[in-house]
């Protein structure tokens, strides 16, 4: 039984990632007139545009043993159901943990072990926490 949730992807992220994208282009193609300045901003580029679509790419799934988040193309984790302490919701522009689908305001905090915190946005809010704390009580 998996149930895979969408990441939730505000107008804002848009707002920033368009003129964030054309900016760095902009930045790359003036620094070819000094080739030694390529070395930065081709992996400055990388980087960048990296985080940028990954947060596009990643979900939250629901499985049998374990709370599954993928955010891009390389970062994942498996969270077992036990080691869950608390689910709550937040409204805020920053997330608190580097592996989170952080294209949005609305995030989903997931309390694990003693002190790690994962924050998770996605489409359906609501039925992932009912989902969640359903998971967690069994």
């Amino acid at each position: 039984m998996r149930k895979r949730f969408k990441p939730l992807v505000d107008k804002l992220f848009f707002i920033i990632w368009i003129p964030t994208s054309l900016m760095m282009l902009g930045f790359t193609v003036l620094a070819a007139f000094a080739p030694e300045a390529l070395f930065i901003m081709i992996p400055v580029d990388i980087f960048t545009f990296y985080f940028l679509f990954s947060s596009l790419s990643g979900y939250a799934e629901l499985r049998e043993n374990a709370v599954f988040i993928k955010f891009g193309f390389i970062m994942k984790i498996e969270i077992p159901y036990d080691k869950i302490r608390s689910v709550s919701r937040a409204r805020k522009f920053y997330s608190e943990s580097m592996l989170s689908l952080k294209n949005s305001f609305e995030h989903i905090n997931i309390k694990y072990n003693k002190f790690n915190i994962v924050c998770v946005s996605v489409i359906e809010n609501e039925e992932f926490i009912e989902e969640l704390k359903a998971h967690i009580k069994n």
